[in-house]
């Protein structure tokens, strides 16, 4: 696999419908029984040529409550949220949904793809830089903060750390004055708040028309651990914060296109 055959961050792909049996219809998760049919599922949504399952995690959604003349038909709806470069193998990461022919999500899950990988060295750093909560990610969007005065201003009267974390790892950056001083996995004294979600929660972020932040937080898509007050101390700053994040998303997808 090459830079240009990888699918980018956000991209999304579903499967054909499979009509299920009674049985399969009644199970509760519905057709999580019937592995054979998931896997086949996944085969319709694997993200290159030569890309092995490497990991499968299902979370099945509670029972919905009864439709009357229910249907059988399930899909899989799969978008790439993660792309890691290895030495001589990428891993590609999707969420993935079976979604019923009412439009039911049934359950959730998490895939990773094992894909073997022809990266160049810029290619592979492009990736790291790319890949939300990296340190180099980090680092790039310090640079972008660095020449706003709109942050600076917002951050003036500010001493301490601010975290995005996504499932496995996170990025705190280190503000003093205005100024993001450091950006490491993790800062000396902890952050003073961290704002938590899953892989797929930043995907749909990042990607959407508008920074609709606050309204995806009252959903329950994200979280905020730490001081609260800091937190709506701060907000106008990580606004500003995710604007750029936001931008570095678009900067990313131009530059694949």
């Amino acid at each position: 696999m090459s830079e240009d055959a990888a699918p980018a961050v956000g991209t999304r792909s579903r499967s054909a419908r499979h009509v299920a049996g009674p049985r399969d219809a009644t199970a509760d998760p519905p057709y999580a029984a019937d592995l054979p049919i998931l896997l086949r599922l996944l085969e319709q949504v694997r993200p290159s040529d030569g890309a092995e399952l490497a990991s499968l995690r299902w979370d099945p959604q509670p029972p919905p409550p009864p439709v009357e003349n229910t249907g059988t038909a399930v899909r899989l709806e799969a978008t790439v949220t993660r792309r890691v470069a290895g030495a001589a193998q990428a891993t590609i990461h999707q969420s993935v949904h079976v979604v019923d022919d009412l439009d039911r999500v049934r359950s959730r899950s998490t895939v990773a793809w094992s894909v073997p990988a022809a990266l160049t060295p810029d290619a592979a750093a492009e990736w790291e830089a790319a890949d939300f909560a990296s340190v180099r990610w980090g680092g790039r969007l310090r640079e972008r903060l660095a020449g706003d005065p709109r942050f600076a201003a917002a951050a003036r009267s500010f001493d301490g750390a601010i975290a995005f974390a996504a499932q496995d790892r996170q990025a705190h950056f280190r503000i003093y004055r205005g100024e993001i001083i450091d950006v490491a996995r993790k800062s000396l004294d902890g952050a003073t708040f961290t704002v938590e979600g899953a892989d797929l929660a930043w995907v749909g972020l990042l990607t959407a028309e508008s920074n609709d932040f606050v309204r995806r937080t009252s959903e329950g898509l994200f979280r905020v651990q730490g001081s609260g007050y800091q937190y709506l101390r701060m907000i106008k700053a990580l606004m500003i914060m995710l604007d750029h994040a936001r931008e570095l998303a678009r900067e990313s997808e131009a530059t694949r296109a």
